[in-house]
């Protein structure tokens, strides 16, 4: 008795979910196992809107189905595979698309597989951080805003300061914004987050490290992710940094790191905290050992001999 060998739909690629503005490939793959290919159908919710039948005089046909666009001439099939191009996507655009592959006579096999796809309107930019500045104090109380793109999708903004996800204390209500355009309705995100900069909370992993290595480049590192529940790969984000300072002269010296270039920045800041010490260790020692004469250019010398003098004494005297 003759074996009969199976037709079967390999695979099939279909996006789970893309732009309206986009071009969109559908394409599946098949094994006829030594049938003859009868033909290669494809459908949206159940209505045929293209046909491959490589054994009829017309090879190619199309058929108009609400929301399905095939571009010219941009479909390729073969005894293995059949793809097709659709552009000017909508709302109605989105559906079930169902591959259907058939062998001819004599045992007219068919077999099919299908996959959902959604037409949307997605965020096209990163989210945007705003009324963030490059640098702040230590005290100081930070308030910024980050906003996303429009999108026909529900978005949730997600904060992180210094790697560590901000609370729903450090957040303000989120503010909507709806338009309608090309038939979706259109929304934009905007969450305020506050803070105080030197909030323990976002420095506890870096001060044991930077407080030690180097004290000048302690700083906020501001995190905006914008993502879409249940499509994790469509996830935007946007992060700035700024620098924090003690003081005004901590201020200054931050500025010029930053604009020095990176090896002369190290060798200042060397030299800073050298001058610091020995600046501690000889006021120090005034205070403590010695009384000094006030030495000026104008009367060096002579100073400078009164100084001798009364160092000389305060040697005889201790003898």
């Amino acid at each position: 008795m003759r074996r009969i060998q199976c037709l079967l739909v390999t695979d099939i690629n279909v996006p789970q979910i893309v732009d309206f503005r986009d071009n969109v490939t559908l394409s599946c793959s098949y094994d006829i196992s030594g049938h003859t290919l009868n033909s290669v159908k494809w459908y949206k919710n159940d209505s045929e809107f293209f046909r491959y039948a490589p054994l009829m005089q017309t090879v190619f046909r199309k058929f108009p189905v609400q929301g399905v666009q095939l571009i010219d001439d941009s479909y390729e099939c073969n005894e293995s595979s059949c793809r097709v191009e659709l552009n000017l996507l909508g709302v109605k655009s989105s559906g079930v698309y169902r591959c259907e592959v058939s062998g001819d006579a004599p045992h007219f096999k068919l077999t099919a597989r299908s996959a959902n796809m959604s037409v949307e309107a997605l965020p096209q930019n990163n989210p945007l951080i705003s009324s963030f500045h490059s640098m702040y104090r230590f005290d100081d109380f930070v308030q910024v805003n980050c906003s996303t793109d429009f999108s026909s999708l529900l978005t949730k903004i997600t904060w992180y300061i210094n790697g560590v996800k901000a609370s729903l204390v450090d957040l303000q209500p989120m503010v909507e914004t709806t338009i309608a355009a090309h038939d979706y309705n259109l929304r934009r995100i905007i969450s305020q987050l506050n803070f105080y900069a030197n909030d323990p909370r976002f420095h506890q992993q870096r001060l044991e490290q930077q407080r030690l290595n180097n004290p000048m480049r302690l700083g906020l590192d501001l995190r905006c992710v914008a993502e879409i529940e249940s499509y994790p790969q469509l996830a935007r984000e946007t992060s700035l940094q700024a620098i924090l300072f003690r003081d005004d002269i901590d201020l200054k010296n931050q500025k010029l790191l930053k604009s020095a270039a990176p090896g002369v920045a190290l060798i200042e800041a060397h030299l800073l905290l050298l001058a610091t010490a020995t600046a501690a260790i000889v006021s120090s020692a005034i205070s403590t050992h010695f009384i000094l004469l006030p030495v000026t250019f104008e009367h060096g010398g002579r100073k400078l001999t009164r100084y001798k003098m009364a160092a000389a004494a305060g040697t005889a005297t201790r003898h």
